[in-house]
């Protein structure tokens, strides 16, 4: 199998995350939290890392990097064997302590490392271990919000200069933000970035002639931007003119329009496209591509023309 694309580049952010073998615990006390932000921090010295966030929990942990030189798989590498002998011989135990190489994305705009940086810091709220963020001592929550805890390192000033932001905004944007509203994942593309269509689209440039053809990631690189092609395929064998295709692309309040149902329906059916990429394609967000969707799959229960123009393109 492939090993996983590493998109590397100096002066970028990233979101890195990695677990525990089999979902295991990572850090069992104290001491062993600490021991994992002494060696981040030492990692972070040594390859010229900054380490803008980070958030550590039982199983496994966030960091949010920003990468000076392009060197992300060389630091994480670092990190991962150096806490997994520390923490081994500290606990007499043998064997993988992670599940597997680091997942990481990258996150070239600085809209998205923001609205990150606070989906990251409720971690501790969504898995219900406090019930208030200023208590739980194992994320740089606190050191950006209140200026107080955290490791001699972490330098929350830089963080504050590189998203323009102070401790006081940083926790009210923390408190309002709903990450159901925001439905930041909507915008990971092929596992590989966070981020807008634009950015991924140069990235599909980028790796267009790239020797790693074997990679999954690069194959749906590759595919982004196909929902116009996709779309030119269907509208032919339905018989669905330019203009008309234009007209469908247009949001229209409370009218049926079949045909754009199918067409949705169908993207989503190819799998290659995520909801989000629909939407944008229709002008629309992803609740209104997946309503769409719905009322397709109701017209094809009892809808006999609508399964004929679905039998078509099958």
């Amino acid at each position: 199998m492939a090993r996983p694309l590493r998109i590397e580049r100096e002066d970028t952010c990233y979101h890195v995350i990695n677990r525990g073998n089999a979902r295991a615990r990572i850090f069992h006390e104290p001491a062993d939290y600490q021991g994992f932000l002494d060696r981040l921090g030492r990692c972070a010295e040594r390859f010229e890392i900054d380490v803008l966030a980070y958030v550590l929990m039982g199983n496994h942990y966030h960091l949010l990097l920003r990468t000076r030189r392009a060197n992300l798989s060389a630091a994480m590498q670092w990190l991962g064997v150096a806490y997994s002998s520390w923490h081994n011989a500290r606990h007499r135990r043998s064997g993988h302590l992670f599940q597997g190489r680091f997942k990481s994305f990258l996150v070239q705009e600085q809209e998205y490392v923001y609205r990150l940086l606070l989906y990251m810091h409720r971690n501790p709220l969504r898995a219900n271990v406090v019930a208030r963020l200023a208590d739980y001592p194992w994320s740089s929550y606190r050191v950006l919000a209140y200026g107080r805890g955290g490791p001699a390192w972490f330098d929350a000033a830089g963080t504050y200069r590189f998203l323009d932001i102070d401790g006081k905004a940083f926790r009210r944007a923390v408190a309002a933000y709903e990450e159901k509203r925001d439905d930041l994942f909507s915008h990971l593309y092929c596992g590989l970035v966070l981020g807008s269509a634009e950015v991924v689209e140069s990235l599909r440039q980028q790796f267009g002639k790239s020797s790693d053809v074997e990679k999954p990631q690069v194959q749906q690189l590759r595919l982004h931007g196909g929902v116009e092609a996709c779309i030119a395929s269907c509208r032919r064998v339905l018989g669905i003119s330019d203009a008309a295709c234009r007209a469908l692309r247009r949001p229209t309040r409370h009218a049926a329009r079949p045909d754009r149902d199918l067409l949705i329906y169908l993207l989503w059916r190819d799998g290659r496209f995520r909801l989000a990429q629909i939407g944008e394609y229709f002008g629309v967000g992803y609740p209104a591509v997946s309503v769409a969707k719905a009322r397709a799959e109701a017209r094809l229960q009892n809808d006999k023309a609508f399964q004929r123009r679905l039998n078509l393109i099958m």
